[in-house]
């Protein structure tokens, strides 16, 4: 694997957390240490091609999300529902835990395919929860003892979230 380096400014941005019950995570995360609320909704989004993929491959799969805010991080939940998924791979492997780290870029195409020449595999990819959003996720379990990395193409805001796609139903507040 070639030497790589995403870059010199990386702000991970976000922690995903692989669960097996999304509702009762999110109020245990509420009512123990305060995080949240969290924006639950099933994804892929209605009337959204989610464009999902599975180590290269289209796929079609079900999952529950559930975003909050700690601070500058986002928490992420993900349950699986159904279909082939690295988050349901990694939960028959690992069970729950921490699964990847997310940063955000603005050179999305480019940071993808330096990943991909430099020996990443990429094993999902899709659009996201927010309006414009893509993400893909990187094998980078190797490196990291089995944590992986996500990229996700930036947005125009401040925050470079964009526009959530849907409002969701809130847990804890």
């Amino acid at each position: 694997m070639a030497e790589f380096k995403l870059t010199t400014d990386v702000n991970v941005d976000q922690i995903g957390i692989v669960v097996r019950d999304l509702h009762l995570m999110a109020e245990n995360l509420y009512r123990l240490l305060g995080v949240g609320p969290f924006r639950i909704f099933e994804w892929p989004i209605e009337g959204i091609d989610p464009k999902s993929t599975y180590h290269g491959e289209p796929e079609q799969y079900r999952l529950l999300l559930g975003f909050a805010r700690q601070g500058a991080t986002q928490i992420e939940l993900i349950e699986p529902l159904e279909g082939q998924n690295i988050w349901s791979d990694f939960l028959e492997k690992n069970g729950p835990g921490i699964h990847h780290f997310r940063i955000v870029v603005s050179d999305f195409e480019e940071k993808v395919s330096h990943l991909e020449n430099s020996g990443f595999k990429k094993i999902a990819s899709g659009t996201g929860a927010h309006i414009g959003s893509e993400w893909a996720y990187f094998d980078t379990g190797d490196l990291l003892d089995g944590l992986v990395i996500e990229i996700r193409k930036r947005l125009d805001n401040e925050n470079g979230e964009g526009q959530w796609a849907t409002e969701g139903d809130l847990v804890g507040k």
